[in-house]
């Protein structure tokens, strides 16, 4: 169990507490008067009640943080936290579970209550999350604090506890129009794949091999070769689409930066989009040192790299003298998109010369309905779905 830092605070009501103590002190000694005394040595005693109870609160307990590995910008995000109670006799009242050394921008960070744990005992806690910008948030170091029974004295234990949490850009909904664009290609674009296996096409023959299953013998050549052949039969492969984001020359500052998260925001929508509708995309980042397309890929998985790319993509690092992407050996097979900030960008060394491409431009008059951003809820649906 890692170590807990200890420390003790003393709230507001504590410092109010405190002085009127002090008060009651001070006017006992000059009246001498025993009731005051009286009432003085209770006050002491709650202060020291109130010291030792919430040390012993505190006492062997472990705490656990169950967090997502990633967020949405300006989505809230839940936080758990187990808190278990080791000690064998003793209850835990009143804990509060926050969150130290955040590194990331938060609107919103971690703070959840556990009321009651009982000996031997574990309980949730649920704390909310939200981040203002795309990009890392590290969780260092959990705080527990308890004030139990009387609030006059907080008693704080620092947890290191390290997480990251990788916060994607928004996700909205994309266009009515430029989503029918891209479901035409899903409904004409399939192609048959290069590679032997399956079996939606005709790829070719061969001779047989011990394991083939006999209804791919084909009877016809068999007898007129005298040697026994099978049929070979290949796959339809998804449409496939690739997104590249092109944000070269660009200052990384100013109205750059707020146009460059636009750009980002609509990537990751096609990108989304692109699944939804059974694509297999690829994502490139123009600018980029060394940056090569890689092929296309579906899933629920392959989504979440792509968009933690996009994540964690620090607009400053793009280069404006770094050239192109250099396609793969599917390029001509896919559906590309650029996005990018001006139609004045130059994007004929992005997109190899023999392919069709649509270039989507932030400047254009009709970029600011391209893409809507609907509820945190239909967000976390869409990148369920």
């Amino acid at each position: 169990m890692p170590r807990m830092n200890y420390r003790i605070e003393v709230p507001r009501a504590g410092f109010a507490y405190v002085a009127i103590t002090l008060f009651v002190m001070i006017a006992a000694i000059n009246s001498q008067t025993n009731l005051l005394f009286i009432a003085f040595g209770a006050m002491l005693g709650g202060l020291l009640v109130s010291l030792v109870m919430s040390w012993l609160v505190l006492r062997k307990i472990e705490v656990k943080r169950l967090v997502a590995a990633h967020a949405i910008a300006g989505e809230l995000s839940e936080v758990h936290y187990l808190v278990t109670n080791r000690k064998r006799w003793l209850a835990c009242f009143a804990l509060n579970i926050s969150e130290m050394d955040v590194d990331g921008k938060l609107a919103k960070s971690p703070d959840a209550f556990a009321f009651y744990i009982p000996p031997g005992g574990t309980a949730t806690a649920m704390a909310q999350l939200l981040p203002l910008q795309r990009g890392r948030v590290t969780l260092r170091c959990v705080r527990i604090a308890c004030t139990f029974p009387f609030g006059f004295i907080r008693q704080v234990r620092h947890v290191p506890r390290v997480a990251e949490v990788a916060v994607y850009p928004r996700v909205g909904s994309l266009n009515r129009q430029l989503a029918l664009r891209y479901r035409e290609a899903v409904t004409s674009g399939s192609m048959t794949s290069n590679m032997r296996g399956g079996q939606d096409e005709f790829y070719g023959l061969r001779e047989y091999r011990p394991g083939d299953n006999v209804r791919s013998i084909h009877w016809r050549r068999t007898a007129r070769t005298g040697q026994v052949m099978v049929r070979e039969m290949t796959s339809n492969a998804p449409p496939q689409m690739t997104v590249v984001l092109n944000l070269r020359g660009r200052s990384g500052e100013g109205e750059d930066i707020v146009q460059a998260e636009r750009a980002i925001e609509l990537a990751a929508t096609l990108i989304c989009y692109g699944f939804f509708e059974n694509f297999a995309v690829g994502l490139a980042i123009a600018g980029l040192p060394d940056e090569e397309m890689p092929l296309p890929i579906m899933g629920r998985e392959a989504r979440n790299k792509l968009l933690y790319r996009l994540a964690v993509l620090d607009v400053r690092t793009v280069q404006a003298n770094i050239g192109g992407v250099k396609p793969n050996r599917l390029a001509s097979q896919s559906e590309w998109v650029v996005v990018t900030l001006s139609r004045r960008d130059e994007v004929r060394d992005i997109v190899p010369g023999n392919v069709e491409h649509t270039v989507l431009a932030l400047d254009d008059p009709e970029s600011d309905t391209w893409v809507h951003f609907a509820s945190g809820e239909h967000t976390r649906r869409l990148l369920h779905e």
